[in-house]
């Protein structure tokens, strides 16, 4: 639907080195776009998490499956892997949330073993090789923190779940300041998880931008959808995943 968003303005907030693709798409589709990070990347530096990190690894090979839960989660955890396994150990099945971590991965040279890269953690649950994993070994590669569906329901079938924790999410520092400062009133706001929203949502209150709250919020599922709800914002709209083309349907219906 190229530049079916002609001057519609979207505030974006994605982490700065990930923003480059989304608002492309964007200004592919006639929008203005700017943004502001709600969320900051940063990998685990402390020694205790190092050395888990450096167990978790070593011991790659007896993993029956592999999952990772975002492109950080790739970026990071295959840079581990690559440092200790030259060439991959044969045995783990691979699998990723969403395409764009599917994509990170193939780039990687590491096929997923899901036919479609648009997968949310309930349709990864759903699929037919992780149903029977009893007494598998599983790793999940991912950030401190975040949701423990994906490991509490592995671990409720039989499984042997180990969480890889790589990086942190944090806030941007300043933040609040450059939201305060911001001087447009864009059309719709983007975040593509549940940290970026309850992250925007603070920097809301601390910038005294409450009337941000009234733009259409574009919300990676109906699950933040209905958190962003919870925060008070008044229009909210639940994608079908975080992938790009999701997104854009979604604001294009918010918008249309």
């Amino acid at each position: 639907m190229p530049g079916s968003l002609h001057g519609k303005r979207i505030l974006t907030t994605r982490p700065a080195h990930q923003s480059a693709n989304w608002c492309a798409q964007l200004r592919a589709a006639g929008a203005q776009v700017d943004n502001i990070p709600m969320l900051a990347i940063e990998p685990l530096r402390e020694a205790s998490a190092l050395q888990a990190i450096k167990t978790h690894t070593l011991g790659f090979d007896q993993v029956q499956e592999a999952i990772f839960v975002s492109q950080n989660a790739v970026y990071y955890g295959v840079e581990w892997l690559e440092d200790y396994w030259p060439q991959l150990p044969q045995g783990p099945r691979y699998y990723a949330i969403g395409s764009a971590t599917a994509n990170a991965l193939l780039e990687r040279g590491i096929p997923c073993a899901q036919d479609s890269g648009h997968m949310t953690s309930e349709d990864l649950l759903a699929l037919p090789s992780l149903q029977q994993v009893a007494g598998h070994r599983i790793l999940i590669f991912s950030g401190v923190g975040g949701r423990t569906l994906i490991g509490d329901t592995l671990r409720a079938r039989g499984a042997m779940v180990t969480y890889c924790e790589l990086y942190r999410r944090t806030l941007p520092p300043g933040a609040p300041d450059t939201l305060a400062s911001y001087p447009a009133t864009p059309d719709a706001i983007s975040v593509h998880s549940g940290e970026a929203l309850a992250n925007l949502a603070h920097c809301i209150v601390q910038s005294a931008r409450g009337q941000l709250q009234y733009a259409a919020l574009i919300c990676p599922s109906v699950r933040v959808a209905k958190q962003a709800r919870a925060l008070g914002f008044k229009r909210p709209y639940g994608a079908q995943n975080a992938g790009g083309k999701a997104m854009l349907d979604a604001l294009h219906s918010a918008l249309d």
